[in-house]
């Protein structure tokens, strides 16, 4: 499939016209990732916003804990309220678990940071496009019409994500 067709397909991209698709097709990457792979790990630096074409892509974060908390973990996952898992590296919290269409590293990018706070691991083979952060950059600064675009489905994203973490924190809290 031509890249400009994969690129309609994304999430990210929605409301882009084809000119403004050809640009952004101009300065993506294609990457592919195996099952078991990092994209990146919490510290490493940002390279720039993943697109995936397809595959599966887990995007989790270590957390350091003691006995107590694992009890409550333990309780916690019983009640089905959020992901929290061993893993032969420790414990994690899973935020995402993302499919074909979706974004990912796009908050480190807008925040300006260097290093991820978190991990993405691959959970089924991917191929993913990466638009760098100074690439990023370059569409806004060149094309802020098509920026703007870009940005309200990172809000529109961030703020469901939002909306179903504040569910969970009160399912944490209250027990519902």
């Amino acid at each position: 499939m031509p890249v400009l067709a994969e690129l309609k397909r994304q999430m990210l991209l929605d409301g882009l016209d084809e000119a403004e698709l050809q640009s952004v097709a101009q300065v993506v990457e294609p990457l592919s990732f195996p099952r078991g792979d990092s994209v990146f790990r919490e510290n490493e630096p940002t390279l720039g916003v993943y697109l995936i074409r397809s595959g599966e892509v887990e995007i989790s974060r270590k957390l350091p804990i003691d006995l107590k908390t694992k009890m409550l973990i333990t309780v916690r996952n019983t009640q089905n309220c959020c992901e929290i898992r061993k893993t032969p590296y420790g414990w994690r919290q899973v935020f995402a678990k993302l499919l074909d269409g979706q974004f990912f590293g796009e908050l480190s990018v807008i925040e300006g940071k260097k290093k991820h706070g978190a991990d993405a691991e691959v959970i089924e083979d991917a191929e993913l496009y990466l638009i760098r952060s100074d690439k990023f950059a370059e569409i806004e600064a060149s094309a802020p019409s098509t920026m703007l675009k870009i940005l309200r489905v990172v809000a529109r994203v961030s703020s469901k994500n939002m909306r179903y973490l504040d569910k969970q924190l009160l399912r944490l809290l209250i027990g519902i």
